[in-house]
Order: structure tokens, then C-alpha cells, then sequence
């Protein structure tokens, strides 16, 4: 049961990041592009459409890297994971969404807490004139989705190795 719930929590999260990911990208090119066109075909550069480009190229970043996660596509060393026996396998893959999760989380935590800090909300965009808290929200909500991700990978590997034969 609470593998199931785990499983339909970080679909449904990846299902969302998928649509904000796809929407992030065609904003940072539409303004990367409109920035180009006034700037060399106008000869009037628009001061926000790089800080735009900036802003949303961080969140694609972390949204990123949570798919990351979800996906199994994140860095690791699979030739040395795959020599092993299964049961070790499990182990290591137990250890290692622990603490993935465990410093999702953690991250998560502190960056929450500092950009809910009077010195972050105080400070403003320079061209686009927005309250830094929007850019800065990427951090937390990056890190909650990967710690939602590893969590799922956390509980379902405790079922690793079941279809396969014991080495």
C-alpha cells in the first residue's frame, strides 16, 4: 500500500515537472530570441530578457535534476554496481537513496528557511523588478521533488532483485 502511494506521489510529481519544464524552456527561449531580435534588429536592447533567460534556466536546473533522480539518469557508477552480486546491490542501493533522500530533505529544509529570511525577500531583480523569493524558490521545490523521488526509489528498493536470480 505505501509503496503504491510512493509510486503514484513521484509520478504525479514528475508528470507536473514534465509540464513546467517543457513551459520553463519555451519562455527562456522566447526571451532569448525577442532579446536577440530588439537588440540586433532594433538596436534597442530590452534590460529583462537576459535576467529572464537567467532565472528560468536555474529552475529548469533543479526541476532537472529531480528528473534526474526519477529517471535513474543521475551520475553514478554503473559498471562497478553491475559486477556486484544482487543482494549487495540492494544494499548499496538502499544506502544510497537513504541518503540522497535524507540530504534532499536537509537541503530542502535549510534553503526553505533562508529564502523566508528578511534579507532574501528585501531583495529585488534589477531589470524584471521582482521580489527574489521567485528565482530563489527553485532551490526548495527542486530539492523537495528530488527528496519525493528518492524516497519512492528508497521504498522500492527493498523489492530489488526479486525477478532476478540470486548471484
Amino acid at each position: 500500500m505505501i509503496m503504491k502511494f510512493f509510486q503514484w506521489l513521484s509520478d504525479m510529481v514528475f508528470k507536473l515537472e514534465k509540464l513546467v519544464s517543457i513551459i520553463l524552456m519555451i519562455v527562456m527561449l522566447t526571451s532569448l530570441f525577442t532579446g536577440v531580435i530588439f537588440r540586433y534588429f532594433f538596436s534597442n536592447p530590452l534590460s529583462w530578457s537576459e535576467e529572464l533567460a537567467i532565472y528560468t534556466l536555474i529552475w529548469i536546473t533543479f526541476i532537472g535534476g529531480s528528473m534526474s533522480i526519477r529517471t535513474e539518469q543521475a551520475a553514478s557508477l554503473a559498471i562497478v554496481f553491475e559486477k556486484l552480486k544482487i543482494s549487495s546491490q540492494k544494499v548499496i542501493l538502499i544506502i544510497g537513496f537513504l541518503f540522497i533522500t535524507t540530504f534532499s530533505i536537509f537541503v530542502g529544509y535549510l534553503s526553505m528557511n533562508w529564502i523566508s529570511s528578511p534579507s532574501v525577500s528585501m531583495q529585488i531583480a534589477p531589470s524584471l523588478g521582482i521580489t527574489m523569493f521567485y528565482p530563489y524558490l527553485a532551490i526548495p521545490i527542486g530539492f523537495l521533488c528530488m527528496g519525493i523521488h528518492s524516497l519512492n526509489h528508497f521504498v522500492q528498493s527493498f523489492t530489488y532483485g526479486k525477478n532476478k536470480n540470486e548471484q
